[in-house]
């Protein structure tokens, strides 16, 4: 949002004021809280020169959220040697006249000071979770200097990592707790927020515990303002339950089929399977085409998986106000990093793996080996007994007798298609825009075994939905009742695999019972 400029009664006007060392993510954060691509940032000192506020949120009734960005401190501890020789530290240093260059450590804090003197209802001061805070020496320089402005603080720890587990990142939580304890006085909390790794729930518990730090004329104001940000972020959560929804409602409505010949030769095939599989890439004029309708038959069912796939993706950046274009960053990503693993009948593998030669490259090497890596590149997901049909390991369809056969999507690929949309919401849903455009950033296996425990935990309920969409295939669509029951288990398993991510933090009211927007 651009900075307003209409006089708004200081009552309805809350601002935020990021502060911290140089260099530890202020701007980066701000852009990520902004969904914006706001200030400069570079891996270096003093990249900001300027204090600058943002209008991150604005009600209906007028109450505004600003969001103060400014320059780093440096030379910290020579900063507060000298002020504590002054009988009033404060004034001495913000009204002497520092020279930008010469000066330029002094010059920069002292912009940040004003800023925050001026202007902060809260301070928001940022550390890297990484560093130990004995090895820090700056930090306990600058929180005496922020003593002095007689405002609270709230640390927030910086840079934790997505790859970070649960225990560790409370470690460092314990850590810096400790380390603050002799600042009672000004510090009144210590949280999580990570600028490259956003995560709700990090951010409604520090709006939260921000409530009662402030004064209480603006509590009311900053109430609406919590509730819009809760009910948009809920919104948010509809649409992209939605589009996920609706992702996997293609993918269980996908049915090819082959010509009533090749459909006798599959079933003759799939009864003979040992022999089969021993003769297969033979010229047997039979076998041969048997092979090539098969193959035609995969193709046409990934290249429908792809599209949908690509779809779903774009859908989901636009929803979370990220770059289109990076739709084929994150599939390629998670093609290559987020794996499921489920053991594969070598027999089976090994007649998939012919029949399919040519219609995605190493498929069958990666059956054999009992895994298949998640994405829309040349697999588009987890092809896990992928296609039904025949019988034997993949789960098919056992009727011979009908005048065509026909390859549709195993209960098995369904399960690991949910476990691939519940990766890719996590990943793009915890992109901040810190970096700027989206450009891969590593993802951590945790959150990929996760989803499939998660996934796991649900399967007698998946098992029927996908009954109940196979009879809906076939009687003509599927309803509207059960594309909500798609939802709602999605949901609810977003709602585990984050609170197993984020102990402690509690969940927000499942989207389906938002309210009107306040």
């Amino acid at each position: 949002m651009s900075e307003s400029k209409e006089l708004v009664p200081i009552d309805s006007s809350i601002q935020w004021c990021l502060l911290s060392h140089t260099n530890i993510g202020k701007t980066t954060l701000t852009r990520t809280l902004m969904a914006d691509d706001v200030g400069e940032i570079d891996d270096a000192a003093h990249v900001t020169t300027q204090s600058q506020r943002y209008l991150l949120q604005k009600t209906q009734q007028g109450d505004e959220l600003w969001l103060w960005d400014t320059p780093g401190f440096g030379d910290s501890v020579r900063l507060y040697e000298r002020l504590r020789q002054q009988g009033n530290p404060l004034g001495w240093f913000l009204s002497n006249v520092w020279d930008r260059w010469r000066d330029k450590p002094f010059y920069l804090s002292q912009r940040a000071l004003l800023a925050a003197r001026d202007h902060a209802d809260v301070m928001l001061y940022l550390v890297n979770a990484a560093e130990d805070p004995a090895d820090a020496g700056y930090w306990s320089a600058e929180m005496n200097i922020l003593a002095w402005l007689k405002k609270p603080v709230i640390v927030l720890l910086n840079q934790v990592g997505s790859d970070t587990t649960a225990e560790q990142t409370q470690e460092d939580l314990r850590r810096w707790q400790q380390a603050t304890q002799s600042f009672q006085s000004v510090v009144r909390d210590v949280l999580v927020l990570d600028a490259f790794t956003r995560s709700w729930w990090h951010e409604r518990r520090m709006m939260q515990r921000i409530a009662p730090l402030l004064p209480l004329s603006k509590q009311p104001a900053y109430q609406r303002l919590l509730e819009q940000r809760a009910w948009l972020q809920q919104q948010r959560e509809q649409a992209s339950l939605a589009v996920m929804a609706e992702q996997l409602l293609a993918a269980a409505g996908l049915n090819e089929k082959l010509d009533p010949e090749q459909g006798r030769l599959l079933a003759r095939a799939w009864q003979g399977l040992s022999q089969l599989t021993a003769k297969l890439g033979k010229s047997a004029e039979g076998e041969e085409r048997l092979g090539a309708q098969a193959r035609a038959a995969v193709q046409r069912l990934l290249q429908a998986l792809r599209q949908a796939d690509v779809q779903a993706t774009q859908r989901l950046l636009e929803i979370h106000g990220l770059d289109g274009q990076a739709a084929s960053q994150i599939q390629e990503q998670l093609r290559s990093q987020l794996q499921i693993t489920t053991p594969v009948d070598a027999q089976a593998a090994s007649l998939w793996g012919a029949l399919t030669a040519g219609a995605a490259t190493g498929l069958g090497a990666d059956l054999m080996a009992g895994g298949l890596t998640l994405g829309a590149g040349a697999l588009v997901g987890a092809l896990l007994g992928a296609l039904t049909f025949g019988g034997a390991a993949w789960g098919a369809n056992k009727m011979f007798d009908q005048e065509q056969q026909s390859f549709r999507l195993s209960g098995d690929y369904l399960n690991a298609s949910v476990s691939q949309v519940l990766l890719k919401y996590l990943l793009i849903s915890h992109f901040g825009r810190g970096r700027g455009r989206y450009t891969s950033p590593a993802a951590p296996s945790q959150w990929s075994e996760l989803a499939q425990v998660t996934v796991q935990a649900h399967a007698a309920q998946w098992a029927a939905l996908w009954e109940q969409l196979r009879e809906a295939n076939t009687a003509g669509a599927a309803t509207d009742a059960q594309r909500v029951a798609i939802m709602e288990l999605l949901s609810q398993s977003l709602q585990q695999i984050m609170a197993d991510l984020y102990p402690g933090l509690s969940a927000e009211p499942s989207v389906r019972d938002a309210e009107s927007a306040p």
